[in-house]
């Protein structure tokens, strides 16, 4: 994916009741502020946090028979950058400071850091499919 249809994923996840141009600023102040205190480049940052955060597997819910079973599935990448962002908008929505810019721009320099929330909810989804792998052959 490029780094304007990874923009356009962020902004229409963060939209809300249609207020396009509002989720597109705040994704941008957050970004320049976030890079800005890292000393690095926006796509820097962009990549820097996607390849900490994209998870290469997922475990979802599949129910077979009665029984409803956690079930690893490996995912393409850009189902891998679409997760990703997910997560990040998820987290970023969870915390705790007082304006939303800071908290997305607090979740990326996390990200960027290998830590946060994030990658808190990343490492659970790897942790799910390693305890269950052996309800793979359901896929």
């Amino acid at each position: 994916m490029t780094k304007k249809e990874i923009l356009n994923k962020f902004t229409c996840l963060l939209m809300k009741s249609g207020k396009k141009s509002t989720a597109s600023k705040l994704l941008h102040s957050s970004l320049r502020e976030a890079a800005a205190k890292l000393s690095i480049s926006e796509s820097t940052l962009i990549r820097g946090v996607l390849k900490n955060v994209k998870p290469s597997i997922d475990a979802r819910r599949k129910k077979v028979g009665r029984f409803s079973y956690i079930i690893p599935y490996a995912i393409t990448e850009i189902q891998s950058i679409n997760l990703g962002i997910k997560l990040i908008v998820r987290s970023a929505r969870e915390r705790r400071e007082r304006d939303f810019s800071s908290r997305l721009r607090h979740e990326f320099i996390d990200s960027y850091q290998n830590k946060g929330i994030s990658i808190k909810k990343k490492n659970e989804i790897y942790r799910l499919a390693e305890a269950n792998k052996s309800l793979a052959f359901y896929r």
